[in-house]
């Protein structure tokens, strides 16, 4: 199937470095990590770690420095093992989010380009097949027996026949192709 008997072109370099510049990435704003000062703090309010300072303070009040020492020295040594554990687990899940981004194909300069998910921009013409899951909203141009299972957005379990030509000729993020191919204009990231 030739790109060019659809008349599609996509966008230029230009185009697109001038679309990401107004429209931005296509990218995920996920909540900011928390920084090693920050998993301290929650640590530091742990009820078990407050109740086993406060043993270690009453062992030192009443005279036995080595307990209160041997226990104070046991609550930093599981505090930096929680630490390490923590930042650990921090460096896995970015490392997951990376991964979680799956590569899209789009029309650019007359060409099909397969790219990752994060360097779409508005106006770029996305290709979607069955069993692909779109990452961005747009207006089909170009359709061949193509459905789509909006089930994340209606709750519906039937796939939705789509159309440039019918009324309902939307594409959503997060949806899934069920059947069919599609191009189409990406109008939000």
């Amino acid at each position: 199937m030739s790109i060019t008997n659809f008349n599609i072109n996509g966008l230029t370099n230009e185009q697109v470095i001038h679309a990401r510049e107004k429209y931005g990435e296509n990218k995920l704003n996920y909540k900011q990590e928390n920084n090693v000062l920050d998993a301290i703090v929650k640590l530091a309010k742990e009820p078990m770690i407050i109740l086993l300072f406060a043993a270690a303070l009453i062992y030192l009040i009443s005279g036995k420095t080595g307990d209160a020492i041997f226990l104070a020295s046991a609550i930093i040594v599981v505090s930096i093992i929680s630490l390490y554990q923590d930042s650990r687990s921090r460096n896995a899940l970015q490392k997951l989010k990376k991964l979680s981004q799956p590569n899209c194909k789009v029309i650019r300069n007359g060409e099909v380009e397969e790219i990752n998910s994060e360097e779409v921009v508005v106006g770029d013409s996305l290709m979607v097949e069955e069993g692909t899951s779109i990452i961005a909203d747009g207006i089909i141009a170009h359709s061949n027996d193509f459905s789509v299972n909006e089930s994340i957005l209606t709750g519906e379990s039937l796939s939705v026949f789509k159309d440039k030509d019918k009324e309902d000729n939307l594409i959503f993020k997060g949806t899934t192709v069920a059947s069919g191919l599609a191009i189409a204009t990406i109008t939000h990231i």
